[in-house]
């Protein structure tokens, strides 16, 4: 729905319009205030749709924004496009699809015992699947890796993963994981997709902890979790399984396996960029 902003309340995080004679209310969350109020002004023209949710705010209802598809700024001539929806959409799609090589990596990491104590958390499984810029799959792997911090994981950890006495066989050290990784990003130079933060921040850490030179910079990560809260206009987190299932409508069976999880952020990413072409 088109409407002019009539009224405006930073503090409370809402804004008014006149519909049919009468000033009706329309809220934001927290989040949405944050990134869009500074493109609101009264008298500028909003495209946008609504939960079927209100609350009482000002001694008035306010009904929740569900998301913004346009803002414009009047103009003597010509409207200024604050916020496009559409446009942003395109450009998403226009930038995933022009991808090279990219690297679909999840990694597995420690947890704190049950009792109290310092701790930080360490990788200890790492799985990825690089694909092609035509899209096959031409190298995919899995390692475990040994704690360096603490030598010895936790039960909590060996429970949460499945793991049994047989990890500290097959695992290798950190600097055999790092090596690794750094043949792949010389080699192929890709993007990193990852399914939120928890990734990056683990392999950050992770250099620290081993005293090793940073392998990939901030701007090499794609982070899916977060453009698909931009480009469905998600206010919450999306579970990657949960994703899965909306997208191929079955559920998987999640196993806390690094490899596994990195095929199912591929899936995911494919089944995104489906999503965006077919748009």
């Amino acid at each position: 729905m088109k409407r002019v902003i009539h009224q405006i309340n930073e503090e409370n995080h809402y804004f008014t319009c006149i519909i049919d004679n009468k000033e009706e209310a329309y809220y934001l969350t927290k989040a949405q205030a944050r990134k869009f109020f500074d493109y609101l002004d009264q008298g500028y023209i909003v495209d946008f749709e609504l939960y079927n949710k209100r609350k009482i705010i000002d001694r008035r209802y306010a009904w929740q924004v569900a998301y913004f598809t346009s803002i414009e700024r009047p103009g003597y001539r010509v409207n200024k496009m604050l916020y496009d929806l559409t446009n942003i959409r395109q450009q998403m799609k226009n930038i995933l699809s022009g991808f090279g090589y990219l690297l679909f990596l999840d990694l597995e990491m420690t947890m704190p015992p049950y009792y109290k104590g310092p701790f930080e958390a360490e990788v200890i499984q790492a799985g990825y699947l690089l694909r092609s810029p035509h899209g096959e799959v031409i190298k995919s792997g899995s390692m475990y890796i040994k704690p360096t911090k603490y030598k010895k994981i936790s039960p909590r950890t060996e429970k949460f993963l499945k793991l049994d006495p047989t990890y500290y066989d097959f695992a290798v050290d950190y600097h055999i994981f790092y090596d690794h990784l750094r043949d792949i990003m010389e080699m192929y130079d890709p993007k990193i997709i990852v399914w939120g933060k928890n990734d990056m921040l683990a392999l950050k850490a992770s250099y620290v902890i081993n005293e090793v030179e940073p392998l990939i910079h901030p701007s090499a990560f794609v982070n899916l979790l977060q453009i698909h809260k931009t480009y469905y206009n998600l206010s919450d987190d999306l579970g990657l399984f949960k994703a899965y299932e909306i997208y191929y409508k079955e559920t998987y069976h999640q196993t806390h396996d690094a490899l596994d999880d990195a095929n199912v952020t591929l899936l995911v990413y494919e089944a995104l960029l489906k999503e965006m072409k077919g748009a």
